[in-house]
C-alpha cells in the first residue's frame, strides 16, 4: 500500500501542517514562555497539539506562536501540579521567541 501525500492531503482540506519541536531544558532559556504550563495525560504529540492549541487559543494567541515545547520535569511547576490535584502527571510549557 502506498504511503499517503500528507502535504496533499493537508491542502485539499486547507489545512497547514504545523510542526513544533521538542526543545530540552538548556535551550528553553533563549525563548520565553508562552501561555501556561498544560497537563496532558501522556507526552503524546496529539496531545501536545490539541490542549496546547486549546490554551493558547484561550490567550489570544495560536499554536504558531509557539517555537517549541517542553516536556516538565516532575520538580518543576509544583505548584501548579498540587492545583491540577496530580503531582506526579505529564505537564508540557510551550515556548515562544522573546520579545524584544
Amino acid at each position: 500500500m502506498a504511503k499517503p501525500n500528507i502535504a496533499k492531503i493537508a491542502a485539499g482540506l486547507g489545512a497547514k501542517i504545523v510542526t513544533l519541536p521538542e526543545i530540552s531544558k538548556e535551550k528553553s532559556v533563549k525563548y520565553e514562555p508562552v501561555g501556561s504550563p498544560v497537563m496532558i495525560p501522556e507526552a503524546d504529540k496529539l496531545f501536545i497539539y490539541a490542549f496546547g492549541s486549546r490554551m493558547l487559543r484561550m490567550y489570544g494567541k495560536s499554536i504558531d506562536d509557539a517555537v517549541g515545547y517542553r516536556v516538565l520535569d516532575a520538580d518543576e511547576e509544583l505548584q501548579f501540579r498540587r492545583d491540577c490535584g496530580n503531582q506526579y502527571s505529564t505537564v508540557v510549557q510551550y515556548y515562544g521567541k522573546k520579545e524584544e
